[in-house]
């Protein structure tokens, strides 16, 4: 009986508990819906804002020019000329240019079947040539991959290097693109917080993941356990290839005539040519003056196949859409 009489007074306890608290929860709910209401109108209104309206005219031109830059950057990427695959192929310090990196795993047997004997960007080596080409990434790289001091090889690292440069160059210059197109971005806290993919597709802002497609080359030790393995990765980027040029010139003593100048086309020169012009298109007239973010690039007023070399007098700068026009016909 008195077991009965404490669930009933609980029971009592617990409906007065909920009746008093009931209005409060309504109360709650119903404020919280008039919240999402009042915050769902809001984001209308903003949407339909003379403020976002302008704001949306005003970057529609900067978003399409980054979209064609982006087009263009995809085109770079399917010439998939950035590496010396299939091809007849003691400076100063370069460490820099390679990374070394321990594979190492204690009490783990390796398969040493699995040591990428098929890939033609892989040499198995020993630890001391591993650790010799981390040290003196070029030598090495030249070396071991048949990259023979030849004219040929000098035109086929310069046609690689223009590749690399214009992909490397389009890539920043959508990099500032894109840091311009945030920095413009000015709606209520609100907006972003709670609508920001909508604010996104309203604006057609879009921006595409572009990873710069550099061939790597590795060398690579296995003990013969298996158990221990190190690896030193070259990526030919823009200082790569530029290093290499220098490497082959000096083997071939071309680096002080005309025709070494081939092996010279070097981000420092771009941006020579850059000045010298004026940071203007020599064709359309464009220049950053006009446009801030223009995409320039250096081209060969006679095209390379057709026996123009890398010198000065020989280049002039394009804007992108020039320089694509053009390809290597002679203006």
């Amino acid at each position: 009986m008195g077991k009965l009489l404490g669930y009933v007074i609980l029971l009592g306890l617990f409906l007065f508990v909920v009746a008093t608290m009931l209005p409060f929860v309504i109360a709650a709910g119903l404020g919280y819906l008039a919240y999402r209401i009042i915050r769902y109108v809001l984001k209308e209104n903003y949407f339909k804002s003379d403020a976002f309206i302008n704001y949306k005219n005003k970057i529609d031109d900067t978003i399409r020019e980054h979209n064609e830059i982006a087009h263009y950057a995809d085109e770079l990427f399917n010439q998939d000329v950035f590496s010396f695959e299939d091809r007849a192929t003691g400076v100063d310090n370069q460490s820099n240019l390679a990374t070394f990196e321990n594979t190492s795993r204690d009490n783990y047997v390796r398969d040493r079947n699995i040591k990428e004997l098929d890939n033609s960007h892989t040499r198995n080596v020993s630890l001391q040539i591993v650790r010799k080409a981390s040290e003196d990434p070029i030598k090495y790289l030249t070396q071991y991959f048949n990259i023979k001091p030849t004219e040929e090889n000098l035109e086929q690292i310069q046609e690689i290097g223009e590749n690399v440069s214009r992909i490397e160059n389009a890539v920043a210059n959508l990099k500032e693109r894109e840091s311009d197109i945030t920095k413009g971005f000015n709606p209520p806290k609100f907006i972003l917080k709670h609508y920001k993919k909508e604010f996104m597709e309203k604006t057609g802002v879009e921006f595409a993941e572009i990873t710069i497609p550099y061939a790597e080359y590795k060398f690579q030790y296995v003990s013969a356990g298996g158990n221990s393995s190190q690896i030193t990765r070259i990526k030919l980027n823009g200082d790569v290839i530029e290093a290499i040029s220098s490497f082959l010139a000096d083997k071939i003593k071309f680096n002080k005539t005309v025709e070494g100048q081939r092996a010279l086309m070097t981000n420092n020169l771009r941006t020579e040519i850059k000045v010298r012009d004026q940071y203007a298109c020599q064709l359309c007239g464009l220049s950053t003056n006009d446009e801030p973010h223009l995409l320039l690039e250096i081209d060969h007023i006679l095209p390379v196949s057709k026996g123009g070399l890398t010198a000065r007098e020989n280049l002039q700068t394009l804007c992108w859409k020039c320089n694509r026009s053009k390809s290597n016909k002679v203006a």
